[in-house]
């Protein structure tokens, strides 16, 4: 059964059966070893820089430290990324998916949130340890679609096999953590899979950002139309900036305490961009890329638009503008030009 959404609607958790699988298989082994590996898997992407490639997750307690340090956030980086591509096109009804680089297969968990009508997935991973545990976690289920997920153990350098092609393609916390020589060229074997939808999601920094950059001009050079979140499909506006958007999440007890951090929740930000070979269903103004500021005098927003990027200014006497602009929600669409 999938979790249903807290009473905060920027609230999400772990759908409920993933919480349980990660938390039992955290209980089966001894807490001491998971809790190590995931503190030696922070030191070591806190060492990376931008030419590195990512930490390799070697063991089945690397995978462990991985799925209960990591796993949280990314699912919700990855949720929000894809709800707000699915939001722009709601007849779109994707079958077939694939999880490039899938880790646990956390974009798995979170497509089928967001597309009941997925029928097929198909993981490809690296590392044997994450794959067996997404396995696990999958066979935790009740969807049938999860449970029968294809899983392939290969390089995401490898070509793709002539006239593969699948609906969804998803590509989520992986091209920042490869080196730089190798994205271009992920990234055109990902749209040839490619037979709807790309989504590509990285960390929320600007280092994320600038990833996320190249990869949507590269597929807007390849004929890919933006479905989210740029209202355009003009090359990136922003100067000296980085476009991201948060994703509130409810901490499980297990991430509380292999992060040592006590709050309840957190706001997982994610940069991302979503091409199709086909448009969004409906044409927007803007989107709003930064929260609201407000003070006595004024409210203000950010908002990439059509005609670049703007910010919208409602002084405090238009009672009516500036409690619309001060509601206004981070990531919020607009039809129309205020």
């Amino acid at each position: 059964m999938i979790e249903r959404l807290p009473p905060d609607p920027r609230m999400i958790a772990l759908p409920a059966e993933l919480r349980s699988a990660i938390a039992q298989a955290l209980d089966k082994t001894s807490e001491t070893r998971w809790m190590n590996a995931a503190r030696a898997l922070s030191e070591q992407y806190r060492a990376c820089d931008d030419t590195d490639a990512a930490p390799a997750v070697r063991t089945h307690f690397d995978a462990l430290g991985y799925a209960a340090l990591l796993m949280p956030a990314t699912y919700a980086q990855l949720y929000g990324a894809l709800n707000a591509a699915a939001a722009r096109i709601p007849s779109w009804t994707p079958e077939t998916m694939l999880d490039m680089g899938s880790g646990p297969g956390t974009a798995l968990w979170a497509a089928t949130v967001c597309w009941s009508s997925l029928r097929e997935l198909t993981a490809w991973e690296r590392e044997p340890a994450l794959i067996a545990l997404g396995r696990d976690f999958a066979r935790a289920s009740a969807n049938p679609v999860l449970r029968s997920t294809r899983w392939v153990q290969r390089t995401l350098q490898t070509p793709a096999e002539r006239g593969l092609r699948f609906d969804l393609v998803v590509i989520g916390h992986v091209l920042g953590e490869i080196p730089l020589d190798d994205r271009s060229a992920i990234v055109e074997i990902a749209w040839q899979l490619t037979r709807g939808m790309l989504v590509i999601v990285e960390p929320g920094t600007p280092a994320g950002f600038a990833v996320v950059r190249a990869a949507r001009d590269q597929l807007l050079g390849n004929g890919g139309t933006t479905i989210a979140p740029c209202p355009h499909d003009h090359p990136c506006p922003l100067s000296n900036d980085w476009c991201h958007f948060p994703q509130r999440l409810r901490r499980p007890e297990f991430q509380r305490r292999a992060r040592g951090a006590p709050s309840p929740w957190e706001d997982a930000k994610y940069s991302y961009a979503a091409l199709a070979r086909f448009p969004p269903e409906r044409p927007v103004w803007g989107r709003v890329i930064r929260e609201p500021t407000f003070n006595k005098a004024y409210a203000e927003v950010m908002i990439s638009s059509r005609d670049g990027v703007v910010r919208h200014r409602a002084l405090k006497r238009d009672r009516e503008a500036f409690r619309w602009v001060k509601h206004l929600e981070w990531g919020q669409t607009l039809e129309e030009q205020p």
